[in-house]
């Protein structure tokens, strides 16, 4: 059992800031890469799963998702015919508009308390406002520069960080996207025990029926950012509306807080991806550039690992960015070791930055106080050669209730 998670650990690639909440990903991504490995076997497919961890790699707040054995701010990928329920990819993603000019904050505060009484539909589906909820929210900004124009010369615009309950559980739409909601898609799925805890997956029929659905989710979830920008604001102009939680790609390539994209044609210019790291600091229009070519991979120390594992096919088609600042942790210096109590039962002893404070141990990250990253994000991933900040933006106002 030591050896099947050693070899998970060595299939967590980390691109990352290096900071506390790279570490608690980097910590807990073995146990799920160690399930999505035994599933394979019980397939007869050679074990490849791995996680390559964006510079915004970080820990996942939702519980069960962390309990699971997975992080954020990454990519799985793996070969095989299933997809893995527990990743709970729910499609969320950032809408970027453009806007004719900028919006009095109290018109457009006034139309986002409203939404709670709209009811908005679409395709039938009463539309909930979670713009207000978790990390969500709706950004206005102001460009301020860059190596390229916004889209269209646009001046202002706006980020809308979106996902939306409506289809997590079953509805007249289909059987869920979210297994621990839906007990239809419970008994779809197929359940296989390891000794890191259970791991749910579709295949066969059950994948061929369920993926065509999930693939209409998120293009309803795209499609539902826009009619919530609607409402907001008299007039704009959609620029981006990208996912960075969902199997955008295929059933097997799972984007979980970053962006995903195909390698730009013939060394060309990528699509443009949103980058908003704090309501205080600047917010970008990326543009993506090959990822994780063999200078790259060298650069990171990967080569030899790639190489001896067999996935360099698997590394090199991942082209990431991040999605935003990722949460980090400065009462901690690190993870010390991670105390496993039985399937899905493990605690993390840490490391404190003061000496004089007591060792802590959590089951889970939420139990911590944090703050998010700042410019190191970006700097990392302009090093890296990942992506590009092409346009900069001010946040002018952060649009709560």
């Amino acid at each position: 059992m030591s050896e099947d998670l050693e070899f998970a650990r060595e299939h967590c690639f980390m691109a990352g800031v290096g900071d506390t909440g790279a570490a608690l990903c980097e910590a807990n991504v073995p146990f799920g890469l160690a399930k999505i490995h035994a599933v394979q076997r019980a397939l007869g497919i050679a074990p490849d799963a791995v996680f390559v961890g964006a510079p915004d790699a970080t820990v996942t707040r939702n519980v069960g998702r962390w309990g699971q054995g997975f992080g954020y701010g990454g990519v799985y990928a793996w070969t095989g015919d299933f997809t893995v329920l527990d990743i709970k990819a729910n499609a969320c993603g950032v809408l970027v508009g453009a806007l004719p000019s900028l919006p009095a904050l109290d018109d457009v505060r006034a139309r986002l308390r409203a939404l709670d009484h709209a009811h908005l539909e679409l395709d039938g589906v009463t539309i909930e406002n979670d713009l207000t909820e978790g990390n969500h929210f709706v950004d206005v900004c102001t460009v301020t520069g860059g190596s390229e124009e916004a889209p269209g010369g646009a001046r202002t615009l706006f980020l809308m960080h979106s996902s939306g309950h409506e289809h997590r559980e079953e509805t007249s739409f289909g059987p869920g996207i979210y297994w621990d909601a839906s007990e239809p898609l419970r008994a779809r799925a197929r359940v296989i025990e390891t000794p890191w805890g259970s791991v749910r997956i579709l295949e066969g029929s059950a994948l061929a029926d369920w993926y065509p659905y999930y693939q209409r989710v998120q293009a309803f979830n795209h499609r539902r950012r826009e009619a919530l920008a609607a409402f907001l604001f008299d007039a704009y102009t959609p620029v981006v509306n990208e996912t960075h939680q969902g199997l955008v790609r295929a059933h097997n390539i799972a984007n979980i807080g970053a962006y995903t994209f195909e390698d730009p044609d013939g060394g060309g210019d990528s699509a443009l991806y949103p980058l908003a790291l704090s309501p205080t600091l600047p917010a970008y229009l990326v543009r993506g550039r090959k990822n994780f070519t063999a200078a790259q991979r060298e650069g990171l120390g990967w080569r030899e690992r790639v190489e001896r594992l067999g996935v360099e096919g698997l590394v090199s088609s991942i082209n990431l960015l991040p999605h935003g600042g990722g949460y980090v942790y400065p009462q901690i210096k690190g993870v010390a070791r991670v105390i496993e109590d039985g399937p899905d039962q493990r605690r993390f002893e840490l490391i404190p930055a003061d000496p004089a404070v007591p060792v802590p141990t959590i089951a889970t990250p939420k139990e911590l106080p944090h703050r998010y990253r700042g410019m190191e994000v970006k700097e990392r991933m302009e090093a890296l050669g990942l992506g590009t900040a092409v346009v900069a933006m001010d946040i002018e106002y952060v649009v709560t209730a």
